[in-house]
């Protein structure tokens, strides 16, 4: 008879608990989509700073991305007047994703109004060629 409340005790208890490794699928992909542009990025940022600062497009088949990586979103990049952008079309959840996953870094926001969002207290301005409300990477090369 002790066994067997013994058992409903855990059970019950095993009832009650949440399971976290369970992540719902919109998690699971709002993550892969921030992975996968923050591989991108990365590789751009590789790229450009082993000395390929022409400005322009930056041509994905240029870059030496993984083989097992492919693209979810169509991500883009080019140097301009100086700076580095890499942006494409993103979820407000993704883009939260990605700064977690670059520590809150400046560098990465939401185009809005032709700015960086969040900014630092300055005012990064964001080019027209990068959609409102896209995810975007601004640094500078020189």
């Amino acid at each position: 008879m002790k066994a067997l409340a013994v058992l409903m005790i855990l059970l019950g208890l095993l009832a009650t608990l949440r399971f976290r490794g369970m992540d719902s699928q919109d998690d699971q992909r709002t993550e892969t989509i921030a992975a996968n542009y923050a591989v991108y990025r990365n590789e751009v940022h590789r790229y450009v700073f082993n000395g390929h600062k022409t400005p322009g497009d930056i041509a994905t088949a240029s870059l030496d991305l993984p083989t097992s990586w492919s693209m979810l979103r169509p991500w883009h990049a080019r140097i301009e007047a100086g700076c580095l952008y890499v942006w494409g079309q993103a979820s407000p959840e993704e883009i939260a994703v990605v700064r977690d996953l670059y520590w809150g870094s400046y560098a990465i926001g939401r185009a809005a109004a032709g700015r960086l969002f969040p900014s630092y207290g300055g005012v990064t301005p964001v080019p027209a060629f990068v959609s409102e409300g896209d995810i975007v990477s601004v640094v500078s090369v020189e």
